[in-house]
């Protein structure tokens, strides 16, 4: 049944028929044909001698010509030389680069699957990754070799091949992108093959591999670049590549465009401020610390031309209010928009369309390639807008599967195709995507649920708070109690007792924060998402139970 079959309230989107929602923005063309492979789709529109991808600490760039050539060079040197075959599984770790593009186009335009890894990994960590995936080569940095020696793979080296043992067998990217493609083409592919294996973040559980498809990728670019608008000429890529906010929903889904890429490694301020200057930037995608530490910045901001920016994007984790309107006031100019998506479903699955009123506090609404049911965590029963619940999606972005896990994928995945994020959300009257929190995080106090993302946003709004995350604690009498563990400012001397207090004049008794742990830090993952397991792990530690 489709959006053309039922009745759909105007407003929201909502069919009170059958429990569905649906996008209220025009219905994208995804190309249809089988045979055709992200590569090809990436580089149909012809862009020629524009510049595709910048690096602005060194000044190398490639133009769309080059980068394509490039792609194709690869390809035939990593066949050839290497020995890479169609669905042989070839791993990168890699940080940030404008040669992490090539890398990628050019496995996959071998038919081959990429493995995207976590240069931030332990070496016991990526050998996991690495055995799960299936690797059979590697495609790594100088630096990080020395974290991926023990898997005794074939490995080309982005750089230098200095100090690299002998015994070990290695190509150099240098020599292989040099590499004659005469008498070379892609092997025959479909949209159905595994493009790449994506890890989840894992920062409610286990690690999972997500197998992705040459068809997951086309949807999420050709859906994503439906809405975005055309004011938007030049991205500032500072979000790891490694993760699919960084590549797809930013990298390739501006190449698609002919959108400049701009890449860096880390997030600096200063250096981000240059860039955008020094580039015309006007689209960068960000997360929420990365947000915060530009409202911090603001001063500094002044000293640079910024007059080109006109979006920012966040996705990763909700921004609380205090931020959002602290953004707003110190640039007036910038949309600041929020977004909402996960591995599992290839890329966003809401967004605030260009030319639509903003939320705030919202994550955007459905994008035109996706379905979305919000469902009754008791009774599985659909819930219309106003209601939370736990968020469903279904459309052609959604995974294949977890890779060499059939039960994970079966609960994930329905026999309708309706993936279960694990998100408590809400829509509201307008088709407005609200999240609640994580279905998995949910603190259950004496059989009440308590949601962490309202306790931290409530505690982010204390003075003598610098960061914080909210936690399950285990507890005898109530199973669970919320543990609030704080990043104190500096000169503050709150103790958690007057936390304790000031929390509970605000929220219903079953919401109170039972402990206080003050630690130096809360760990986070690349994309700012809070590592509850890691956290939790200190903080029964520094508690002392």
């Amino acid at each position: 049944m489709g959006r053309f079959d039922v009745i759909v309230d105007r407003r929201s989107g909502y069919c009170s028929s059958n429990g569905v929602y649906y996008s209220k923005l025009p219905p994208v063309v995804i190309p249809e044909d089988d045979s055709l492979d992200l590569v090809s789709f990436v580089f149909a529109g012809q862009f020629g001698d524009k510049v595709a991808l910048i690096d602005p600490l060194t000044g190398r760039s490639f133009t769309y010509k080059e980068l394509e050539r490039n792609v194709r060079a690869l390809a035939a040197g990593l066949f050839t030389t290497v020995g890479v075959r169609q669905h042989d599984v070839v791993a990168i770790l890699s940080p940030n680069s404008i040669d992490f593009p090539s890398v990628f186009l050019a496995i996959t335009w071998l038919g081959a699957v990429v493995a995207l890894l976590n240069p931030l990994n332990s070496v016991q960590e990526l050998r996991k990754q690495m055995n799960n995936a299936g690797a059979k080569y590697i495609i790594t940095t100088a630096k990080l070799l020395e974290k991926v020696t023990s898997a005794n793979l074939p490995t080309v080296i982005l750089g230098r091949l200095e100090s690299v043992p002998h015994e070990f067998k290695t190509f150099s990217f240098s020599d292989l992108i040099t590499t004659k493609t005469v008498d070379f083409s892609s092997p025959q592919l479909k949209q159905t093959d595994v493009a790449s294996i994506v890890f989840s973040s894992g920062t409610s559980g286990k690690s999972k591999g997500v197998a992705l498809t040459h068809r997951n990728y086309i949807s999420a670019v050709s859906g994503y670049n439906s809405y975005a608008g055309e004011k938007l000429s030049c991205t500032l890529v500072i979000l790891p590549m490694f993760h699919l906010y960084g590549f797809t929903w930013c990298t390739l889904t501006s190449l698609a465009r002919g959108i400049s890429v701009v890449v860096l490694g880390m997030f600096d301020t200063g250096t981000a401020f240059a860039a955008i200057q020094r580039y015309g930037v006007t689209h960068m995608p960000s997360v929420p610390p990365m947000v915060k530490a530009l409202v911090d910045k603001a001063e500094e901001s002044r000293n640079f031309d910024l007059r080109s920016i006109k979006q920012i994007s966040c996705g990763a984790a909700p921004l609380g209010s205090e931020i959002l309107a602290a953004f707003a006031e110190r640039y007036p100019s910038v949309e600041l928009k929020q977004e909402y998506g996960m591995t599992e479903s290839s890329c966003c699955v809401t967004a605030v369309p260009v030319g639509c009123s903003d939320r705030v506090g919202s994550s955007g609404c459905l994008l035109p390639m996706w379905e979305a049911m919000v469902v009754d965590i008791s009774t599985n029963q659909p819930l219309p807008p106003t209601k939370r619940g736990e968020l469903r999606v279904r459309g052609p972005c959604v995974m294949k599967e977890y890779i060499n896990n059939r039960a994970e994928t079966e609960e994930a995945i329905d026999e309708k195709g309706w993936l279960c994020t694990g998100d408590i959300v809400k829509f509201d009257e307008e088709g407005y995507l609200f999240i609640v929190d994580r279905l998995k995080e949910m603190i259950k106090y004496k059989g009440y649920q308590v949601a962490p993302a309202e306790m931290e946003d409530l505690l982010a709004s204390h003075p003598a708070v610098l960061d914080c995350a909210v936690i399950p604690c285990p507890d005898k009498d109530f199973g669970q109690v919320p543990m609030a563990c704080i990043v104190r400012r500096r000169e503050s001397e709150t103790t958690g007792d007057e936390i304790m207090q000031w929390v509970a004049n605000q929220v219903a008794s079953y919401k109170k924060v039972r402990k206080v742990v003050f630690t130096d830090f809360i760990p986070r993952s690349s994309t700012g998402k809070i590592l509850r397991k890691n956290l939790q792990q200190l903080a029964i530690l520094k508690s002392n139970l």
